[in-house]
């Protein structure tokens, strides 16, 4: 296929920069995919992988606990084993998934950095670097594996701005994962327009118009996100998303998804995460079909900044926890499985008395598929991830 007819999927141009000659690759991992979808915001991942078995979930979420499976209850939890449940949105979207062991779940996962900082969390992720030494920002894991790589295939950041993951010395396009923003002029337009106006009759409804178009760009597009589309906008453009990785062209793509800071009315089983989980996981879904005979060479990997607060708040949300749950997907995954180090959950199993702690260090995973995947050598994997640990998942 050629560039421009499955660029056309996405319905919008973008600038194609070219990919510099590497380090040759080994052959026989060179069509393998990866796709990379960050959830900025921190998303509850107590909520998409709950311990039903814990009679402390409860007692600590007596508002927005999702249900002890119930059996024909389409509003209680996927029983998965080991006290453990699926929320009910995935039902229809990646449960066929899980039970073809094609999702694997990783509880108490994340990174060593403390800060509950959207900001700091995210990029520390991006970078890939560990916490010694000073942060390099013009270096993120993604360039790095495409460094060591190489050969013809290259990148594509579906963002707003290239993400700090794909910072570095290949040169990497990144084209906006949107159907349409709220904002029709810039800032400086809008000065222009309403310095044409002003004094006249329609000035202050130009004014008004204008101010009104930026509280909805505030309001829609939340800090913590990075201007990143939702989790609906998400669902929307995955058949697009699928037409591009199916190219030879592309072996690596980063995306993400915005709207998880969850601090008022998080719901349970429905409500505000309830539907982006929803709608998340059915982009998941369309994704791995719309990939067709190529999703059994596609891994994707969900992750989030950090996880939220066990117990609730005072306005029904969660705040800024620590540990979480990664989701791996994947055509060839040895999946249906919740792996990784884990512990029974209890007041004195949580991290400074209120989150999950980091047991599963997120670049261990990484370099568990990485691995796995492309055929690196461990000399490989720390240029790419420098001193991540090494974790045998099994599911690569």
């Amino acid at each position: 296929m050629r560039r421009r007819k499955f660029l056309q999927g996405l319905g919008t141009s973008m600038l194609a920069l070219p990919v510099a000659r590497l380090w040759a690759a080994p052959a026989d991992t060179s069509g393998q995919k990866l796709l990379v979808v960050m959830l900025r915001g921190a998303y509850d991942g107590l909520s998409l992988l709950l311990p039903h078995g814990s009679s402390f979930y409860y007692e600590s979420r007596p508002n927005i606990a999702v249900p002890r499976p119930a059996a024909g209850d389409p509003n209680s939890a996927i029983d998965l084993g080991a006290g453990y449940g699926l929320h009910p949105a995935l039902r229809g979207s990646l449960l066929p998934l899980w039970r073809s062991g094609q999702l694997a779940l990783v509880p108490f996962c994340g990174s060593e950095d403390t800060s509950r900082s959207h900001f700091e969390a995210q990029d520390r992720m991006e970078m890939g670097q560990g916490a010694a030494g000073r942060p390099d920002y013009g270096s993120g894991y993604l360039n790095r594996l495409l460094e060591v790589l190489g050969g013809p295939t290259g990148a594509l950041c579906f963002t707003s701005s290239l993400a700090l993951s794909l910072k570095g010395s290949i040169p990497v396009p990144n084209q906006p994962l949107q159907l349409g923003g709220v904002r029709t002029v810039d800032p400086h337009q809008a000065s222009a327009i309403e310095a044409m106006y002003k004094g006249r009759n329609l000035g202050p409804m130009v004014e008004e118009g204008f101010d009104t178009q930026n509280r909805l760009a505030q309001e829609l597009e939340p800090q913590a996100g990075r201007g990143a589309r939702g989790a609906r906008g998400f669902e929307q453009m995955a058949p697009a998303l699928a037409t591009v990785l199916r190219d030879d062209h592309y072996q690596i793509g980063f995306v993400d998804v915005g709207g998880w800071d969850t601090h008022i009315n998080q719901g349970g089983a429905s409500g505000n995460l309830a539907q982006n989980l929803s709608n998340l996981s059915a982009g998941l879904a369309a994704l791995a079909a719309g990939m067709g005979a190529r999703w059994r060479d596609t891994t994707v990997v969900v992750l989030s900044e950090f996880g939220r607060t066990f117990r609730e708040n005072g306005t029904r949300g969660t705040d800024h926890g620590h540990g979480n749950t990664l989701w791996v997907l994947g055509g060839s995954l040895t999946g249906g499985r919740i792996v990784g180090r884990q512990v029974e959950l209890n007041a004195g199993a949580l991290y400074q008395q209120r989150d999950l702690p980091v047991l599963n260090d997120y670049r261990g995973v990484l370099a568990h598929l990485f691995q796995r995947r492309f055929g690196l050598s461990r000399a490989q994997l720390e240029r790419v991830l420098p001193g991540a640990p090494a974790l045998d998942l099994q599911i690569a």
